[in-house]
């Protein structure tokens, strides 16, 4: 099935890469959705899921160092797939130490007074900081 905007009633169809390591194989790829996440940050902490291929995650301005702790749901992720974390520190730097259940997989510096934003990817397994 083609994907079709009724609208204009064009279609699109995915390219599939030319790959000799994946014949015979069955390949499938997960939509590549996006989704903007506000996790509420309690005692310097906030959890959120992943489950897109784009995630944001907006943090706000932050008044001390804070863990986020992420959720992803492997089966909805392909290997490269972006987490965004935005965050401002108020007048002193505030770090981001990013977890997934009890394993730290990043530390993210922050700039004092001034709005970050640091990018994330999916390797099958964990998030690596970039």
């Amino acid at each position: 099935m083609n994907p079709i905007n009724k609208k204009f009633n064009s279609s699109y169809n995915f390219v599939a890469p030319d790959i000799e390591d994946d014949a015979d194989k069955k390949i499938e790829p997960v939509f590549p959705t996006s989704e903007v996440v506000t996790p509420t940050v309690s005692s310097n902490a906030a959890t959120t899921k992943v489950r897109r291929q784009h995630t944001i995650i907006k943090l706000g301005t932050l008044s001390a160092a804070t863990t986020l702790t992420l959720q992803p749901e492997a089966k909805n992720l392909n290997k490269g797939a972006v987490v965004l974390v935005s965050w401002t520190s108020d007048s002193t730097a505030r770090n981001i130490t990013v977890k997934i259940g009890n394993d730290a997989v990043a530390t993210l510096a922050g700039t004092a007074s001034t709005k970050v934003n640091k990018q994330l990817v999916w390797d099958g397994e964990s998030f690596l900081a970039i």
